[in-house]
């Protein structure tokens, strides 16, 4: 999921905070709202600057124009500085005793803070936005990638199981889920799952690659084949659906064909452990 529903949910909030002063039209941060939902995010973020440079904010304003600011920056994927404009956000609340923020600003700064790589304080602004808006995609996608990555795949699955109970015509939720069913050793519920995303996007290369990977898991390599070559199919540039199909024709005994995948989908996804041991375990007739 991109970070586009992080952005309108933001904007959403912070408009009427400009609205206030009679002609929004004439506020400084006019031009930069209007660029922000428009998806030009360089412009608005340059227009946001500019505005907070302006000296003509009220304490609410200046707030709001912080959020919306690190919201352009949480979408251009600059992620410690959207964490700095937030932290910028909360402390204008917090000293012109603005008064309680919106829990969905905790949870901006939680994604942005997950991808910065801190995550116990993830955790902290993440369980701020769960309490105060228990039903937001985003807040619950987000809880169960950091339980998951953490090991904590128990919670994992039931924060996929709040995405799923929000959006069931989402695939993804039923995607997330079906993984961490898997780390669980919990096959069967896994594959009804990924079975799940395929009936929602058929055709969609991560939606196969969830049902193929389960069946490998389970070890039904044989059924699985042509499912992962359906997902190659329609996403060859992916490494870890390259490294699902490596892993099912490996399952069948074709191993010259497998090692020449594992090779295809280390190249495509370096940074991947997983992906880099099976390089290195087939590499060499293994």
């Amino acid at each position: 999921m991109r970070f586009v529903a992080v952005l309108t949910a933001l904007a959403l909030i912070a408009a009427p905070a400009f609205a206030q002063k009679g002609d929004v039209q004439a506020h400084p941060c006019y031009e930069a709202g209007l660029l922000l939902e428009s998806g030009d995010h360089v412009a608005a973020l340059q227009a946001f600057e500019r505005c907070l440079g302006s000296g003509e904010l009220a304490p609410e304003d200046e707030a709001t124009a912080h959020a919306m600011r690190g919201a352009v920056l949480l979408e251009l994927q600059r992620y410690e500085e959207a964490v700095a404009a937030y932290d910028l956000a909360f402390a204008v609340a917090r000293t012109q005793e603005l008064g309680p923020t919106n829990p969905l600003m905790h949870r901006n700064r939680g994604v942005a803070r997950y991808y910065a790589g801190r995550i116990d304080a993830a955790l902290r602004d993440l369980a701020i936005a769960v309490e105060g808006v228990p039903n937001d995609l985003m807040t619950r996608l987000t809880l169960g990638i950091v339980y998951s990555d953490l090991g904590r795949d128990a919670e994992a699955v039931a924060e996929y199981d709040a995405v799923v109970r929000i959006e069931p015509g989402w695939a993804g939720g039923w995607i997330n889920r079906s993984g961490a069913l898997l780390k669980l050793g919990l096959n069967e519920a896994a594959i009804s799952d990924a079975r799940r995303a395929v009936e929602i996007e058929p055709e969609d290369g991560v939606s196969l690659n969830a049902l193929c990977w389960a069946l490998v898991q389970d070890g039904r390599a044989e059924t699985a084949l042509p499912i992962c070559e359906q997902a190659v199919a329609a996403e060859p540039e992916i490494g870890e659906i390259v490294h699902s199909l490596a892993a099912a024709l490996e399952g069948v005994g074709r191993m010259d064909e497998a090692r020449g995948l594992y090779a295809r989908a280390h190249e495509l996804s370096p940074d991947s452990e997983t992906l880099a041991e099976d390089f290195a375990r087939t590499r060499n007739g293994g």
